[in-house]
C-alpha cells in the first residue's frame, strides 16, 4: 500500500515570511536587552573569583579573614567576607564556608550574614570598614 503525499498549505514564501518575522523579533529583543546594562553588570560580578573579594577584605580590615582566630578584627573581617561572598558570587553556603575557614557549616554562614547586617547598623567602625570594602570591590569589579 502506497502512502499518498499531499501538498500542504505551507509554501516556500510562507516559510520565508515566518523566518523573517522571527529574525525581526529576535532583533527587537536584542535591542531591548541593550537598554538593560544592569543585567550585564550582575552577570559579570557574579563570576568574580572569591579570592579577589577576600583579598580586598583582608586589605581593608588589615587582617587575614581566613585565619582560624577569635580576635575581633579577624571575626569582623570574616563576617564581612561571608556577607560579600554571598552578595558578589554565586557560591553556595557550603562553598562560602570552605573559602572562609572558621565558618564552614552552612548555618554558621547564615548566622554570619545576619551578624554582618546587624554590625553595619550598630557598629560605626565596622560599618565604615564594610563601606570602604564595598567601594573598593565595586571599583575593582568595575561596577561603579
Amino acid at each position: 500500500m502506497k502512502t499518498e503525499i499531499r501538498p500542504t498549505n505551507i509554501t516556500r514564501v510562507s516559510i520565508q515570511t515566518l523566518i523573517k518575522d522571527h529574525y525581526e523579533m529576535i532583533s527587537k529583543l536584542e535591542k531591548l536587552l541593550d537598554n538593560f546594562p544592569v543585567i550585564e553588570r550582575i552577570a559579570r560580578h557574579k563570576r568574580r573569583p572569591a579570592e579577589e573579594i577576600i583579598n580586598v577584605i583582608n586589605e581593608v580590615f588589615n587582617t587575614d579573614c581566613q585565619e582560624s582566630s577569635r580576635r575581633q578584627r579577624v571575626v569582623d573581617a570574616r563576617h564581612a567576607a561571608v556577607y560579600l561572598l554571598r552578595e558578589y558570587t554565586d557560591l553556595t553556603l557550603k562553598e562560602i564556608g570552605e573559602h572562609v575557614k572558621g565558618a564552614a557549616h552552612h548555618t554558621s554562614i547564615l548566622h554570619s550574614i545576619k551578624t554582618c547586617k546587624n554590625l553595619v547598623e550598630t557598629d560605626e567602625h565596622f560599618a565604615e570598614k564594610f563601606s570602604q570594602t564595598k567601594i573598593l570591590l565595586d571599583a575593582k569589579l568595575q561596577l561603579v
